[in-house]
C-alpha cells in the first residue's frame, strides 16, 4: 500500500486547481486524472481525487482542527514516502491556491498545508 496523506479543501474544483498550479512546476506530470512526479526531478508522487462516502467521517470533528467539514469537502489523495516532499508540496499549494488547504496524516492529525513538520507527518 502507497504511503499517502489527504489532501481537503472546500474549493469544489480543488483538483483542477491543483493540477493547473502543478502543471506550472516542471517536476510535475499532468497525465488527466492524476498528477505525478516520476522520480527524476522529484520524490514518486501521485495526487488524485477521490470521493468518500461521509459516514466515514462521522467520528471526525472538523471544528477542532478548523478545517471544513470533510463530509463535504473535496478531497485528494497525495501518495509520497517523502516527509520533505509532502511538506514542501504542501507549502506550494497554500501559497498557490486561492482556497484553503489541510493535510490529514494517517495518524489523523490536521495540517495546514503550509505548517506541515516533515519530521512529525505521518505516512502509512
Amino acid at each position: 500500500m502507497p504511503r499517502s496523506v489527504v489532501v481537503l479543501s472546500s474549493d469544489p474544483d480543488l483538483f483542477d486547481n491543483v493540477r493547473a498550479l502543478l502543471a506550472t512546476d516542471p517536476r510535475f506530470v499532468d497525465a488527466g486524472n492524476t498528477v505525478h512526479c516520476d522520480g527524476s526531478l522529484a520524490p514518486l508522487t501521485n495526487i488524485y481525487p477521490v470521493e468518500t462516502h461521509p459516514v466515514e467521517w462521522d467520528d471526525w470533528d472538523a471544528a477542532t482542527s478548523g478545517m471544513p467539514d470533510p463530509r463535504t469537502s473535496s478531497l485528494l489523495i497525495f501518495e509520497s514516502r517523502s516527509h520533505e516532499w509532502v511538506a514542501e508540496v504542501g507549502r506550494v499549494l497554500a501559497e498557490g491556491l486561492t482556497s484553503p488547504v489541510w493535510i490529514v496524516d494517517s495518524a489523523d492529525t490536521v495540517w495546514p498545508a503550509d505548517q506541515i513538520d516533515s519530521a512529525r507527518v505521518a505516512l502509512a
